[in-house]
């Protein structure tokens, strides 16, 4: 054989060796790949959490955790609706009286973004706030049995309830003194004032026999004028935080009717209602509102004639939506909320 044949013999059996060896290296790693758990199939026990891939529950409530509870601060008609209703009057001015765990909210919606965040809290709000509090993670607890609701509010069963009420200045400016009437007419009797009370939370009568603002203006000489150009005159509304969803739809509407005024609106607590229309700091707040009655025999004693009331309002408990939990009475939130309460965590009460 030829030195040249001897060469070309020997590499052909070197590439045969090399492509039996590609061959079994192949096999062995299709046999390692059989062998090793997939990326997904690891994924999915990690989701199931169990090395199994058994299905197993996600976290559960704990029942055993501290109750947290939230209020409003002393200037809040809700807050001195609420402790009145649960018979813990002492607390609607006073923080003294309360556990020391209760957590300080400024305003329905704060109180609302508050509890969404806390799995473990427990919080009262206006009923008007439902929508909010629903779609931030919270669900309302039914009071004494009954669930809330407008029919079960204006009805009268469901007991954790109040009046939204509205007071105003004593005017002095003939412009500002039509105006305020037109607003308090327009909110409290006709059927286009009524109806956006109703769609933003107030809960009210509303028939056929109601009058449009249209007849309501043709039956006063006084509001006839109220379309008068005004867009240079302002507005002041203040008072309840509660009612300030609803005033604010209010005072947009009846301003086109009204010559455009400016609605101003400053809203800091039904505490202030009286006292910046009629009491110490009076001039600046032309209308307010309250979410609770006014102390007209004490502390809020307003002119005859210069108050009234908006609508009916609904006070509710809400809590985390994984709170298990659907009832609470008046015993068990005064216990909750009492610095004397027996109520600490949530198998309190769900062992009642």
């Amino acid at each position: 054989m030829t030195k040249t044949r001897k060469v070309f013999v020997s590499l052909l059996a070197l590439v045969g060796f090399g492509l039996v060896g590609c061959k079994g290296g192949s096999e062995n790693n299709k046999e390692s790949a059989d062998t090793t758990p997939s990326a997904s199939n690891t994924a999915t026990d990690k989701n199931t959490g169990s090395e199994n891939g058994k299905n197993s529950t996600a976290s559960e409530f704990d029942v055993n955790e501290n109750i947290v509870p939230y209020t409003r601060d002393t200037l809040s008609g809700t807050r001195e609706g609420f402790r009145e209703k649960i018979g813990l009057k002492d607390a609607a001015k006073s923080d003294n009286v309360l556990k020391k765990t209760v957590q300080q909210a400024a305003s329905n919606g704060d109180r609302v973004t508050s509890l969404s965040k806390n799995e473990y809290g427990i919080g009262y709000f206006s009923f008007d706030t439902k929508a909010d509090a629903e779609s931030k993670g919270l669900k309302l607890l039914n009071y004494e049995g009954v669930t809330p609701s407008q029919e079960s509010i204006l009805g009268g069963e469901y007991k954790l309830a109040r009046n939204f009420n509205y007071c105003f200045a004593e005017e002095t400016d003939a412009t500002k003194k039509r105006i305020v009437k037109g607003f308090v007419t327009y909110r409290t009797k006709s059927q286009e004032g009524l109806t956006i009370v109703k769609q933003n939370g107030g809960i009210v009568n509303i028939s056929a026999s109601t009058p449009t603002w249209a007849d309501l203006v043709k039956g006063d000489s006084e509001l006839s004028k109220i379309n008068e150009d005004h867009k240079n005159v302002t507005i002041n509304f203040g008072g309840s935080t509660s009612v300030e969803k609803i005033a604010k739809a209010l005072s947009a509407a009846f301003s086109k009717l009204a010559g455009n005024f400016v609605a101003n609106h400053n809203h800091t607590g039904s505490g202030d209602a009286y006292v910046k229309t009629q009491g110490d700091k009076k001039g600046q707040l032309d209308i307010a509102f309250a979410s609770r009655e006014f102390k007209l025999t004490d502390s809020e004693k307003l002119k005859e004639g210069t108050y009234g009331k908006i609508c009916v309002d609904g006070i509710v408990v809400g809590v985390h939506k994984e709170n298990p939990i659907a009832n609470i009475t008046a015993d068990q939130l005064k216990n909750i909320y009492s610095n004397e309460g027996t109520i600490s965590k949530w198998s309190d009460i769900s062992a009642k």
